[in-house]
């Protein structure tokens, strides 16, 4: 039995973008049952509707990041594209982002990611980002081995990578085959396909070339994610750009970016970016993060940015930065990770990870109460609000 028949939540295969249209040009086609394509108002409809308006319709769930919820959150059934130039971080940010789910939601996620190595290298990069040490034995802040045990325990229940040895397909379609058995056998709620370029694409030759073939495969992609309520994530590098020299700024990429353009657009539910503006400068890390597009502004998120300069502004409100040496991403220097609930999840001692270049400005000894904190650049901290989507506020204070 396929992994499709197997799959509880979808009794009909992903369509299958390769099969040759039937019927003749300038005529109808035959329809069997043209009728199971109409959905008028029935009794369970309008049930389902009274539903929603009594209780509120289905909303984006939170990514644990306030700055970033503004933007965008996990909606079930959505395709979610991100692209960005290589060694911009796009992949990581979306590690992130799944462990934060992993953690804080107990979701639980399977990755198809050949460019970042072997499974038990992308196990060790999880486990770096969860304990922000490394297992690697030659580093300064390297993570026990009984650390090691607990973390892979953790990421063991919430992760499992996909894998195909060779000889078995790496079409879309098997791709998706492949999260499906895993939705059904680990009951993943989150699927990553990163990038879109490992892939076998070579049915785009037989089917009109690269537009077409897009149509037809992304069609099957949205389709599939909406089929399965997962949250889908693509990542696809953009096109090379006339001109573009190593060292040289680049532009921020958007979907008409990416190879096959606005296609691109038209099809994802969500467009994303990660952008490194100054990736070639020593010692600066910032980063900045695009949501183009965004379907449904009420129940997912607005278009726009974080990290990014504002006009008239000298330094961005939210600055968003990676540390290597922790594998994580910060925010203003925060981390969803400084939550002492990341470190019981699973069974380290908790170990607040504010850098010293990130350190919160003293207040002064002085009889009169403390000011609101501050980072160094003079922003407030954003004390008071739930950062993790469980009601729990976390407080930032020293």
């Amino acid at each position: 039995m396929s992994p499709a028949q197997k799959f509880p939540r979808s009794t009909r295969p992903p369509a299958d973008p390769t099969t040759k249209a039937t019927g003749t040009p300038g005529r109808l086609p035959h329809i069997d049952n043209p009728l199971d394509a109409l959905f008028p108002v029935t009794d369970a409809m309008w049930a389902s509707m009274q539903h929603e308006y009594t209780n509120g319709r289905e909303k984006g769930q939170t990514t644990h990041v306030p700055f970033i919820d503004k933007h965008f959150t996990w909606m079930p059934g959505y395709t979610n594209v991100i692209t960005g130039w290589p060694g911009h971080g796009k992949t990581e940010l979306y590690y992130q982002l799944l462990l934060y789910r992993a953690v804080f939601a107990g979701k639980k996620t399977a990755i198809y990611s050949p460019e970042n190595g072997r499974p038990q290298d992308i196990y060790d990069g999880l486990i770096h980002s969860l304990t922000g040490r490394n297992p690697d034995r030659d580093w300064k802040r390297k993570l026990s081995l009984r650390d090691y045990a607990l973390a892979k325990d953790f990421i063991r229940e919430h992760f499992v990578v996909v894998s195909p040895p060779r000889g078995m397909g790496k079409t879309p379609g098997h791709i998706l085959a492949y999260f499906e058995a895993a939705i059904a056998h680990f009951g993943v709620d989150h699927s990553m396909f990163d990038p879109w370029n490992k892939a076998d694409h070579s049915a785009q030759v037989g089917m009109g070339g690269i537009e077409a073939y897009l149509i037809g495969v992304l069609d099957m992609c949205t389709g599939w994610a909406a089929d399965t309520r997962q949250h889908l994530v693509i990542t696809a590098h953009p096109k090379r750009l006339e001109g573009m020299a190593y060292g040289n700024a680049r532009a921020v990429p958007d979907g008409a970016a990416i190879s096959g353009g606005q296609t691109w657009e038209n099809m994802a539910l969500v467009i994303g970016a990660v952008h490194r503006p100054h990736k070639h400068v020593e010692g600066d890390t910032s980063v900045e993060l695009y949501w183009h597009k965004v379907k449904s502004h009420k129940l997912v998120g607005h278009p726009g940015s974080v990290g990014t300069i504002a006009p008239g502004e000298s330094m961005p409100a939210v600055l968003v930065t990676f540390d290597w040496q922790t594998n994580r991403y910060y925010f203003n220097g925060w981390t969803p990770f400084n939550d002492p609930l990341a470190y019981e999840v699973w069974g380290g001692a908790f170990e607040e990870d504010r850098p010293a270049q990130r350190h919160l400005v003293e207040p002064e000894a002085t009889g009169a109460p403390a000011p609101a904190p501050t980072w160094r650049n003079g922003t407030q901290l954003p004390l008071g609000e739930d950062f993790t989507g469980k009601g729990r506020v976390i407080t930032l204070n020293s």
